[in-house]
């Protein structure tokens, strides 16, 4: 967990317990994971018993945000940590209001550490504790050991990582967040408009609220300001840099209105818990209003990205200063009944968003079964690039991940890639496109990835600056290649002492050894075809098109299967500047036959066919074949002709043929 997520351990120690115990399936894992989400929310009612007077609706209002539901269904670290960390609160309060149980301090303060060594964002809650005892207790008491515990807890597992592994791994994670950081082309104003959203789609039921803790005209004047100026903003300034991919999406009015709304509710958020701290400057109130800020500010600015699940612990504080708030105003006169009415719609798109994150996670499961039914067989082997789910269904289920260290690729085999991912290039030449598979999760709450739209980042807001959005999730893909030579990977890590150590490798460079065979075409038994092929060429490049054309026909009547001359015939047939030159039909047998003996290695050649294709009044055929063109290219590192063929896509995709200019 640490190598790969740069997380503490105790999750994946808990995770190894639960299984040694139940038994290594998914249902008895998320079943322990259901006793820590169990356990948290126990802690939140414990809390809000001491500190409001409607403990089960704080409690309730916790469960039904975004945040906790759909991280409760998963199997992160999030829910562990928060669930320490809330259970040390609770007996930090009770050691504070009763004097005689100072061991309480020292009990709170080892799950305090515990809720560090769990994720390492906790760290920012730990001054909490000593907070919370100076504006009780207004001096030092027995609560000062208990606040050195956790603190001893980190120094002592720094001490230790570091004397194992090199160097300390709460450093190292610090490091990792400052180098990985993710930003956005708006910067630091992106940034807070992005936190803004994510932390009011995070906390829903608090603007679902708003009626109760705000007077009607109040309410309606500051809605009106509010909405009025962020569509005002959103719609006149383009996305803000918002977005890296898909700018235009804001002059869709749907995502428009949708990032307004959760940006606004963030705005709510930020306004109630400031009304708060100007009402009541109790020791509760300051601590629930210092817990969301400072969870707030390791969200937006000190995390490598905005996410949902770093706004989780502000849950339990939002929920009890919400309740608080309630009682504040409303005090007896308004039944539970009444006040229950807005979790219905917060639990209904609550529960959408934790249905569609689990059809997402169940779609790596699908697809797996699917590619290894289709693909695999003892004739050859199963290789595939991408982790997570799809990793762990894949190699369930046979298949081998490519290790750029040692893998050996033999003709033949097969090597699944997902899009879009991270992925090591192909070794160019070396593999022929097979196939693709589109896949639809049938959902109609989007959570990762963008489409014509709309997107969203759940997980991270680098593929979206809102954490959900209304509508179909994007079609996931998987790209097939088969091997057409052998492949050897040799790469060597560029941190290899580190690697040694147990830390993640890292490759600025692919290196691999491929035994091609000679390109089929290039050896001919006429001594004469290569200088006629240059000659060809020379015709070409000085506009004598029509005299080109006569000697690449001559050339292939020599030698047939000359790939030098069916691809540029091809091509001159696709894109010649005078239109009684051009001939699609013919083009594209030249250029299939071209393609057909390349075994589809060649992106430029598939390229060419699509430029027939398209001639030929062939569209579909035409933007399949510059859609497979630009993958292969990607897949093998051949970015020229990936870009070429991606622009040669949207021309084809509104009916419309390439010439030569076009084609560069």
């Amino acid at each position: 967990m640490w190598v790969a997520n740069y997380n503490p351990p105790l999750m994946s120690y808990f995770l190894a317990g639960a299984a040694s115990v139940f038994g290594w399936s998914e249902i008895a894992l998320h079943f322990a994971g259901l006793i820590i989400a169990i356990t948290a929310a126990l802690g939140i009612y414990s809390l809000a018993r001491m500190w409001c007077g409607r403990p089960l609706l704080a409690t309730m209002v916790a469960i039904f945000t975004p945040a906790f539901m759909v991280s409760s269904t998963t199997l992160m670290c999030d829910v562990l940590m928060l669930s320490f960390w809330i259970w040390a609160m609770v007996l930090w309060e009770r050691a504070l209001r009763n004097k005689q149980s100072r061991w309480q301090f020292i009990a709170a303060g080892a799950l305090a550490g515990l809720a560090v060594l769990t994720k390492y964002s906790a760290i920012t809650l730990l001054p909490l504790l000593p907070i919370l005892s100076l504006l009780r207790t207004r001096r030092l008491g027995w609560w000062v050991p208990g606040i050195v515990v956790p603190v001893l807890m980190l120094v002592g597992y720094e001490l230790i990582t570091a004397r194992m592994y090199g160097r300390g791994l709460f450093f190292a994670a610090v490091h990792y967040a400052q180098t990985g950081h993710i930003g956005f082309p708006g910067g630091w104003k992106a940034s807070g408009i992005i936190g803004l959203a994510f932390a009011g789609g995070s906390l829903l039921p608090v603007l679902l609220y708003a009626p109760f803790i705000w007077r009607p005209k109040t309410l309606l004047a500051g809605g009106i300001i509010i909405l009025g100026t962020l569509l005002l903003t959103f719609r006149l300034s383009d996305n803000l840099g918002l977005m890296g991919a898909l700018p235009d999406l804001m002059k869709h009015w749907g995502f428009l209105i949708q990032c307004v709304i959760l940006t606004a509710s963030g705005i709510h958020l930020f306004l109630f818990v400031a009304a708060e701290a100007w009402r009541r400057r109790d020791a509760v109130t300051i601590t629930l209003v210092l817990w969301i800020i400072g969870v707030t500010c390791f969200a937006t600015i000190l995390n490598w990205t905005v996410n949902v699940r770093s706004f989780l612990p502000l849950v339990p504080a939002a929920a009890i200063l919400l309740v608080r708030r309630l009682e504040a105003i409303r005090g007896n006169s308004m039944t539970d009944g009444w006040l229950l009415w807005p979790l219905i719609p917060a639990a209904a798109v609550t529960l959408s968003i934790a249905v569609a994150d689990y059809q997402l996670a169940n779609s790596a499961r699908t697809v797996a079964e699917q590619i290894t039914l289709k693909y695999k067989s003892a004739g050859h082997q199963l290789w595939f690039e991408g982790h997570g789910a799809f990793q762990y269904y894949m190699e369930k289920l046979g298949g081998r991940p490519i290790d750029v260290e040692r893998s050996l690729l033999l003709p033949n085999d097969i090597v699944v890639v997902p899009y879009p991912g991270t992925f090591f290039p192909l070794p160019a030449g070396s593999v022929g496109w097979a196939d693709h598979l589109e896949y639809e999760p049938s959902s109609w709450m989007n959570l990762m990835g963008g489409t014509e739209k709309g997107t969203a980042g759940f997980y991270g807001a680098n593929l979206g600056p809102v954490p959900f959005s209304i509508g179909k999730p994007p079609v996931q893909l998987y790209y097939f290649v088969r091997v057409d030579s052998r492949i050897q990977y040799d790469s060597k890590p560029d941190n290899e002492q580190e690697a040694q150590a147990g830390d993640l490798p890292s490759f600025s460079r692919i290196s691999s050894r491929s035994s091609q065979t000679e390109d089929v075409g290039r050896s001919t038994g006429h001594p004469e075809v290569a200088a006629q092929v240059q000659l060809a060429i020379q015709l070409d490049t000085d506009g004598k098109t029509a005299e080109a054309i006569t000697k690449y026909r001559n050339v292939l009547s020599l030698d047939s299967n000359n790939l030098e001359a069916l691809n540029n015939l091809a091509f001159i047939l696709a894109t010649a500047d005078k239109s009684g030159l051009r001939n699609g039909e013919e083009a594209v047998q030249f250029a299939a036959k071209a393609v057909e003996l390349t075994r589809a290695t060649q992106p430029k050649i598939i390229g060419t066919l699509g430029m027939a294709y398209a001639q030929a009044g062939y569209f579909p055929q035409a933007c399949e074949m510059a859609r497979v063109a630009s993958v292969l290219a990607s897949l093998t590192n051949q970015k020229e002709i990936a870009f070429t063929n991606a622009k040669l896509l949207s021309l084809y995709s509104s009916g419309r043929t390439a010439d030569a200019a076009d084609a560069k």
